[in-house]
């Protein structure tokens, strides 16, 4: 495999942009910035349909989401599957096939409410923790040693 075939095309632009002379910082940020991936509002992450967290990978990938996903103390959370909703065309490059958003509510010790998170399984995408919640290896609380998560139903 080539080289450049493996750098992505913002990292191409980004190292040719910095290479010419007379290119300011700014200027570098303004040409790539179309073509770096945007970060979810991280205010409806995950908790609107429009925003759902893109797993991929199908139920694995829903799997190891919730084993990651922790409470704000690093509290291991427990989650249910309460459904599918949301017809969409997958993002596969083929747009042959139909996917649905699967809807889980989840909670921990010492959460009030159950949040409800939508989660695509048939998308890929770079994964965060919704807004409350920490990703195990992500956050500045570890999770507690020796606990596994409970799950609910999948």
């Amino acid at each position: 495999m080539s080289l450049f075939r493996s750098i992505p095309a913002a990292a191409l632009l980004l190292l040719t942009a910095c290479a010419s002379p007379g290119t300011s910082m700014e200027e570098v940020m303004r040409r790539t910035a179309p073509l770096m991936p945007k970060r979810p509002d991280p205010l409806t992450y995950g908790t609107r349909p429009e925003n759902p967290v893109r797993v991929g990978w199908g139920d694995k990938g829903v799997m190891a989401y919730f084993k990651l996903l922790r409470g704000p103390q690093g509290q291991p959370v427990a989650w249910r599957r309460m459904g599918d909703c949301c017809e969409f065309t997958e993002v596969d490059g083929q747009g042959e096939g139909k996917g649905r958003l699967s809807i889980f509510e989840v909670t921990y010790d010492g959460l009030d409410t159950p949040v409800v998170l939508y989660v695509d399984a048939f998308t890929g995408g770079s994964v965060y923790a919704p807004w409350g919640f920490l990703l195990e290896g992500q956050g500045d609380a570890p999770p507690p040693s020796g606990t596994e998560p409970d799950i609910i139903d999948l």
